[in-house]
Protein backbone atom coordinates (compact mmCIF):
# COMPACT_ATOMS: atom_id res chain seq x y z
CA UNK A 1 0.00 0.00 0.00
CA UNK A 2 1.34 3.43 -0.99
CA UNK A 3 1.32 5.91 2.04
CA UNK A 4 -1.23 7.45 2.33
CA UNK A 5 -1.79 11.30 1.79
CA UNK A 6 -5.21 11.95 4.41
CA UNK A 7 -4.17 9.72 7.02
CA UNK A 8 -1.31 8.91 9.47
CA UNK A 9 -0.73 5.18 9.34
CA UNK A 10 1.70 2.84 11.44
CA UNK A 11 1.70 -0.14 13.34
CA UNK A 12 3.67 -0.42 16.32
CA UNK A 13 3.60 -3.46 19.10
CA UNK A 14 1.09 -5.08 17.92
CA UNK A 15 -0.71 -1.69 17.76
CA UNK A 16 -2.06 -0.23 14.50
CA UNK A 17 -2.25 3.71 15.13
CA UNK A 18 -4.88 5.59 12.16
CA UNK A 19 -5.25 9.25 12.15
CA UNK A 20 -7.37 11.78 10.25
CA UNK A 21 -5.27 13.75 8.95
CA UNK A 22 -7.16 16.60 7.39
CA UNK A 23 -6.75 19.43 10.46
CA UNK A 24 -6.72 22.17 8.25
CA UNK A 25 -10.69 21.06 7.61
CA UNK A 26 -11.48 19.64 10.71
CA UNK A 27 -10.84 15.77 9.22
CA UNK A 28 -13.69 15.81 6.91
CA UNK A 29 -14.17 12.96 5.34
CA UNK A 30 -13.39 13.79 1.54
CA UNK A 31 -13.54 10.82 -1.13
CA UNK A 32 -9.92 10.43 -0.71
CA UNK A 33 -10.05 9.71 2.60
CA UNK A 34 -12.29 7.12 2.46
CA UNK A 35 -10.51 5.34 -0.01
CA UNK A 36 -7.64 5.61 2.10
CA UNK A 37 -9.51 4.41 5.25
CA UNK A 38 -10.82 1.39 3.39
CA UNK A 39 -7.14 0.51 2.24
CA UNK A 40 -5.46 0.65 6.10
CA UNK A 41 -8.66 -1.10 7.68
CA UNK A 42 -8.16 -3.90 5.09
CA UNK A 43 -4.84 -4.12 6.07
CA UNK A 44 -5.30 -4.18 9.70
CA UNK A 45 -7.33 -6.99 8.98
CA UNK A 46 -5.04 -8.64 7.16
CA UNK A 47 -1.70 -8.39 9.14
CA UNK A 48 -1.74 -11.00 11.82
CA UNK A 49 0.38 -8.86 14.14
CA UNK A 50 -1.92 -6.37 14.48
CA UNK A 51 -4.02 -7.16 18.07
CA UNK A 52 -5.46 -3.56 18.45
CA UNK A 53 -6.61 -0.72 16.17
CA UNK A 54 -6.37 2.95 17.62
CA UNK A 55 -8.52 5.64 15.82
CA UNK A 56 -7.86 9.09 16.31
CA UNK A 57 -8.29 12.62 14.76
CA UNK A 58 -5.26 15.49 13.97
CA UNK A 59 -5.71 18.60 15.78
CA UNK A 60 -8.85 19.77 17.56
CA UNK A 61 -11.46 18.12 15.84
CA UNK A 62 -11.90 14.31 15.63
CA UNK A 63 -13.70 14.94 12.54
CA UNK A 64 -16.01 17.46 11.50
CA UNK A 65 -18.39 15.31 8.86
CA UNK A 66 -18.02 15.30 5.86
CA UNK A 67 -16.15 17.48 3.31
CA UNK A 68 -18.52 19.99 1.52
CA UNK A 69 -16.33 21.61 -0.52
CA UNK A 70 -17.27 19.18 -3.74
CA UNK A 71 -20.74 20.11 -3.78
CA UNK A 72 -19.73 24.00 -4.31
CA UNK A 73 -17.08 23.27 -6.98
CA UNK A 74 -19.14 20.03 -8.79
CA UNK A 75 -23.20 21.03 -7.90
CA UNK A 76 -24.87 18.55 -10.12
CA UNK A 77 -22.53 15.44 -9.43
CA UNK A 78 -23.21 15.81 -5.54
CA UNK A 79 -25.22 12.41 -5.49
CA UNK A 80 -23.04 10.42 -7.74
CA UNK A 81 -20.00 11.88 -5.20
CA UNK A 82 -21.76 10.68 -2.03
CA UNK A 83 -21.97 7.39 -3.27
CA UNK A 84 -18.89 6.66 -3.93
CA UNK A 85 -17.83 8.52 -0.57
CA UNK A 86 -20.17 6.06 1.40
CA UNK A 87 -19.26 2.90 -0.66
CA UNK A 88 -15.60 3.73 0.86
CA UNK A 89 -16.69 4.57 4.03
CA UNK A 90 -19.21 2.13 4.91
CA UNK A 91 -16.48 -1.10 3.80
CA UNK A 92 -14.09 0.41 6.40
CA UNK A 93 -16.71 0.30 8.61
CA UNK A 94 -17.52 -3.02 7.90
CA UNK A 95 -14.03 -4.35 7.87
CA UNK A 96 -13.48 -2.59 11.33
CA UNK A 97 -16.15 -4.53 12.65
CA UNK A 98 -15.46 -7.85 10.99
CA UNK A 99 -11.77 -7.54 11.90
CA UNK A 100 -10.16 -10.12 15.13
CA UNK A 101 -8.62 -7.12 16.55
CA UNK A 102 -10.66 -4.97 18.78
CA UNK A 103 -11.19 -1.14 18.00
CA UNK A 104 -10.74 2.07 19.89
CA UNK A 105 -11.55 5.34 19.15
CA UNK A 106 -10.23 8.35 20.39
CA UNK A 107 -12.19 11.24 20.16
CA UNK A 108 -10.01 14.41 20.80
CA UNK A 109 -12.67 16.95 19.99
CA UNK A 110 -16.11 17.09 18.16
CA UNK A 111 -17.52 14.67 16.22
CA UNK A 112 -19.90 15.09 13.46
CA UNK A 113 -21.85 13.29 10.73
CA UNK A 114 -19.78 10.97 9.96
CA UNK A 115 -17.06 11.53 13.01
CA UNK A 116 -19.94 10.33 15.29
CA UNK A 117 -20.66 7.15 12.76
CA UNK A 118 -17.07 6.49 13.17
CA UNK A 119 -17.18 7.07 17.18
CA UNK A 120 -20.11 4.49 17.21
CA UNK A 121 -18.13 1.42 14.96
CA UNK A 122 -15.62 1.07 17.69
CA UNK A 123 -15.40 -1.37 20.98
CA UNK A 124 -14.50 1.25 22.88
CA UNK A 125 -14.64 5.15 23.30
CA UNK A 126 -12.40 7.28 24.74
CA UNK A 127 -13.39 11.07 24.80
CA UNK A 128 -11.61 14.10 26.34
CA UNK A 129 -13.72 17.04 27.42
CA UNK A 130 -13.19 19.02 24.52
CA UNK A 131 -14.80 15.96 22.47
CA UNK A 132 -19.18 16.58 21.42
CA UNK A 133 -21.28 14.28 19.54
CA UNK A 134 -23.93 15.60 17.11
CA UNK A 135 -25.34 13.23 14.16
CA UNK A 136 -25.75 16.63 12.22
CA UNK A 137 -27.20 14.39 9.07
CA UNK A 138 -30.42 16.18 8.82
CA UNK A 139 -29.02 19.88 9.01
CA UNK A 140 -27.59 19.46 5.31
CA UNK A 141 -30.54 17.62 3.92
CA UNK A 142 -29.19 14.09 4.32
CA UNK A 143 -30.79 10.98 6.08
CA UNK A 144 -28.14 9.54 9.12
CA UNK A 145 -25.57 6.99 7.32
CA UNK A 146 -21.99 5.76 7.77
CA UNK A 147 -23.40 2.63 9.96
CA UNK A 148 -24.97 5.18 12.67
CA UNK A 149 -28.30 3.53 12.47
CA UNK A 150 -27.10 0.22 12.69
CA UNK A 151 -25.07 1.40 16.28
CA UNK A 152 -26.63 4.00 17.65
CA UNK A 153 -30.00 2.57 18.46
CA UNK A 154 -28.01 -0.89 19.52
CA UNK A 155 -26.09 1.61 21.70
CA UNK A 156 -29.03 3.54 23.58
CA UNK A 157 -32.22 2.60 22.16
CA UNK A 158 -34.14 3.58 19.23
CA UNK A 159 -35.95 6.63 20.57
CA UNK A 160 -33.16 8.37 21.66
CA UNK A 161 -31.36 7.22 18.10
CA UNK A 162 -34.73 9.20 16.83
CA UNK A 163 -34.02 12.45 18.81
CA UNK A 164 -31.08 13.20 17.81
CA UNK A 165 -31.22 12.42 14.10
CA UNK A 166 -33.98 14.68 14.15
CA UNK A 167 -32.85 17.60 16.02
CA UNK A 168 -28.98 17.28 15.55
CA UNK A 169 -28.86 17.75 19.25
CA UNK A 170 -24.87 17.97 20.77
CA UNK A 171 -23.88 15.80 23.06
CA UNK A 172 -20.98 16.75 25.44
CA UNK A 173 -18.58 13.79 26.38
CA UNK A 174 -20.44 13.34 29.95
CA UNK A 175 -23.79 13.52 28.23
CA UNK A 176 -22.68 10.99 25.48
CA UNK A 177 -21.06 8.69 28.55
CA UNK A 178 -24.21 9.08 30.59
CA UNK A 179 -26.31 7.49 27.68
CA UNK A 180 -23.95 5.47 26.22
CA UNK A 181 -23.79 1.76 28.41
CA UNK A 182 -27.16 2.46 30.77
CA UNK A 183 -29.75 2.02 27.47
CA UNK A 184 -31.58 -0.66 24.99
CA UNK A 185 -28.53 -2.79 23.22
CA UNK A 186 -25.65 -2.43 25.94
CA UNK A 187 -25.58 -5.96 26.73
CA UNK A 188 -25.11 -7.16 23.01
CA UNK A 189 -22.08 -5.43 22.82
CA UNK A 190 -19.81 -8.13 22.58
CA UNK A 191 -21.78 -9.76 19.55
CA UNK A 192 -22.74 -6.21 17.57
CA UNK A 193 -20.18 -4.08 18.74
CA UNK A 194 -21.64 -1.69 20.26
CA UNK A 195 -20.65 0.18 23.12
CA UNK A 196 -20.90 2.54 25.64
CA UNK A 197 -18.77 6.37 24.90
CA UNK A 198 -16.32 6.70 27.81
CA UNK A 199 -15.27 9.82 28.97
Amino acid sequence: MESPTTLLFNVSEHVAYITLNRPAVANAVSLELAQELEEVARECDENVNVRAVLLTGAGRIFCGGGDKSFAAREPTHVPAHLRRVNRFLHNAILCFARMRAPVVVAVNGPAAGYGMSLACAGEIVLANESARFTMDYSRVGLTPGASSTYYLPRIIGLRRTMELALTNRTLTAREAEAIGPGHAGSARRSTDRAGGIDS
